[in-house]
């Protein structure tokens, strides 16, 4: 049985993207997880774009400003604009089973080494079902 897709992050506009999260109270990686709500981001894609915006993934939607929105939008579109033209996620296959070059991470998966903004130890965080890489300066709940 296929499920419901939302529509794919690199097709929504900024006002779009927007409207997707007006009303919401849940976390934000647990919505932008959740590919009945928006296609196309899993968890390799989303820990940079939440670092770059300062927005730590368990920090609910309401709280989050315009700004932080946007910054968020601009980031999500770049990791995946830059993976995208780096032929995709170097451990993914494409079609004629070729790998990708893309695995350039800031924070995500770099437990234990400094933030590249601050210099403060990233740690690995529980979030939900998938672990999570903060910087707990750069990106307080």
């Amino acid at each position: 049985m296929v499920g419901k897709l939302g529509p794919h992050f690199m097709d929504l506009s900024l006002d779009d993207f927007r409207a997707l999260l007006a009303g919401r109270r849940g976390a934000i990686k647990a919505f932008l997880l959740d590919q009945s709500r928006v296609a196309g981001i899993g968890n390799v894609y989303v820990q940079d774009p939440l670092w770059k915006a300062r927005i730590h993934p368990l920090r609910s939607i309401h709280t989050l400003t315009g700004e932080e929105i946007e910054a968020l939008y601009q980031a999500l579109r770049q990791n995946f604009q830059d993976s995208i033209d780096q032929g995709g996620f170097a451990y993914e296959q494409n079609l004629y089973g070729q790998k990708g070059d893309w695995n350039c991470f800031e924070v995500g998966y770099r437990e234990g080494h400094p933030c590249p903004r601050c210099g403060t130890v990233v740690v690995k965080i529980k979030t939900g079902s998938t672990a999570s890489y903060v910087c707990p300066a750069c990106q307080k709940l």
